[in-house]
C-alpha cells in the first residue's frame, strides 16, 4: 500500500510523545508499505531530522512554513487576530495553501492508495472530496484539552480567550472528525468521546505499545518505592497541569501515609517559572 502521511513537523529529535508515537509506528508500517512523509518545515528542526527521516520513510516532502516564536510581539499580533478566525490559533498557524496543492497533486495522480493525517492539526490543508481513503490518526480529543485550559485560568481576560479557542477547537474538530473517511483514538474512552460527542461510526483506537525489549530492567538500577517518577514533555500545557493537580492535591494526601513520599519530573524544556510547583516534592 501506498501511504501519504500528513504531519506538521518532522520527527528527529524523537523527545516526545506525539514523536515517539507516530515515529514506531511508520518504523514497523514502512516494513510493508511505500511511505510518502509530507510536513511542514518552519526550519527550526534537527540538523539531522532530514536524513533521519530515512528510517521512517520511503519518500520525504518538506515544505518551508514560516510560524511566528512563542511570546514574541508577532506571536501575540496573530493571537489578536485570530479573534476574527473560525479556526483555533492551535490550527490557523498550520495553515499552508502549498500543503493543499501537494495532497492534491499526489492523490489525484494515482500515487498514492490512502491518506493518514497524523493529528488535527494539518487537517486544515486536507481538501474535501480527496480521490483516496482518509483517515484522521487523533492522539488527543483536543476540545478536551482547551475546555482544560478555560478551567483552570484565573485571569478573566485570558479566561474569555480560551473559551473562544475551545469552542472553535470544538467545532474544527467535530468537523473534521466528519469528513474523514475514518478515525483512529489512541484510547477506547477517546473512542467513545468522539463517537458520542462528534456523531462518529467509523472510529477505532490503537492503543500506544511499548518496546519491551528496549525498556528491559537491567538489573542495577536502585529502587526507591516511595518515589513517583513522571516524564512527558513540560512544554505541553496539559502535562504542566497535570504535574501542578498532582503536588498541590494528590501529594500531601499520599504522604500522610507515605511521609518520605516524592515524585521526579523528567521532562524537556519547563515553561520559566512554571516548574516549580513540579519539583517541591522532588529529589
Amino acid at each position: 500500500m501506498r501511504i501519504l502521511w500528513l504531519k506538521t513537523e518532522l520527527l528527529h529529535p524523537v523527545d516526545k510523545g506525539g514523536k515517539i508515537r507516530t515515529y514506531n509506528m511508520l518504523k514497523e508500517l514502512k516494513a510493508d508499505h511505500h511511505i510518502t512523509y509530507l510536513t511542514l518545515d518552519d526550519g527550526s528542526s534537527d540538523p539531522e531530522a532530514r536524513e533521519g527521516a530515512r528510517e521512517y520513510c520511503h519518500e520525504l516532502v518538506c515544505l518551508p512554513h514560516h510560524q511566528r516564536e512563542k511570546f514574541s510581539p508577532g506571536f501575540y499580533a496573530e493571537l489578536l487576530f485570530n479573534l476574527a478566525s473560525r479556526f483555533p490559533y492551535a490550527i490557523k498557524k498550520y495553515e499552508s495553501a502549498s500543503m493543499r496543492r501537494e495532497i492534491l497533486e499526489l492523490t489525484n495522480k494515482g500515487r498514492v492508495d490512502v491518506v493518514i493525517c497524523d493529528f488535527l492539526a494539518p487537517a486544515i490543508n486536507v481538501p474535501r472530496n480527496l480521490a483516496v481513503p482518509s483517515i484522521l490518526f487523533q492522539h488527543n480529543v483536543e476540545a478536551m484539552i482547551w475546555k482544560r485550559h478555560f478551567e483552570v485560568q484565573s485571569n478573566p481576560l485570558k479566561k474569555s480567550y480560551l473559551r473562544g479557542q475551545w469552542h472553535k477547537m470544538e467545532k474544527f474538530e467535530k468537523e473534521m472528525c466528519q469528513r474523514f473517511d475514518s478515525v483512529i483514538a489512541v484510547s477506547a474512552q477517546d473512542r467513545e468521546q468522539m463517537r458520542t460527542e462528534y456523531s462518529v461510526d467509523a472510529v477505532f483506537d490503537v492503543p500506544t505499545g511499548v518496546d519491551t525489549e528496549f525498556f528491559r530492567p537491567s538489573g542495577n538500577e536502585v529502587i526507591d518505592p516511595h518515589n513517583v517518577v513522571f516524564t512527558g514533555s513540560m512544554d505541553w500545557l496539559p502535562n504542566e497541569d497535570a504535574i501542578r493537580y498532582y503536588t498541590d492535591q494528590i501529594l500531601p494526601i499520599v504522604r500522610r501515609s507515605i511521609p518520605d513520599a516524592t515524585l521526579t519530573v523528567v521532562g524537556r524544556n519547563p515553561y520559566p517559572g512554571k516548574h516549580i510547583a513540579a519539583k517541591r516534592f522532588g529529589h
